[in-house]
């Protein structure tokens, strides 16, 4: 059986492409750049059509209106009002195995615990202690798996 060896796979960078900027790069001080100042005073041109003259060619009164921020929020309100929203699926929650567990515990407690109770029947401390222990324990296990785990 002859076996061709695979042809050997080079990486290589794609060919960088030629990106011409649309807009010129706006140079501190022209007036140019976008700011707060300069829409304020475009929405103050545009709401006065005052014939003074501007102090800058890209601040010229055009035929537009001034733009508020009321009017955006309420186009806003008026698109989202249009918005069919139906109910939302929540997942189905968790089936939680605890309940289980803990009855497992106790069943196995409770075989160590009669276990113990034939072996030690004659002495009446050790079958009393042990009772304790298996009380004790079933105490701590359900604060552990219904208190401790409520919160995970």
């Amino acid at each position: 059986m002859d076996e061709e060896t695979p042809p050997v796979r080079r990486l290589a960078l794609r060919p960088k492409e030629d990106i011409t900027p649309t807009d010129p790069a706006a140079r501190t001080g022209d007036g140019t750049a976008i700011s707060v100042k300069l829409m304020h005073e475009v929405n103050w041109i545009a709401a006065n059509k005052a014939a003074v003259p501007p102090r800058d060619p890209f601040l010229a009164p055009k035929d537009e209106e001034a733009i508020t921020v009321h009017e955006m929020l309420q186009e806003n309100l008026d698109a989202t009002a249009d918005i069919d929203r139906g109910p939302i699926a929540m997942p189905a929650p968790r089936r939680s195995r605890r309940t289980r567990d803990m009855v497992l515990v106790l069943a196995c407690a409770g075989a160590a615990g009669a276990t113990l109770a034939v072996v030690f029947r004659a002495n009446l401390q050790v079958m009393g202690l042990g009772l304790l222990a298996v009380g004790f324990g079933t105490a701590i296990m359900a604060w552990i798996l219904y208190g401790v785990m409520d919160h995970y």
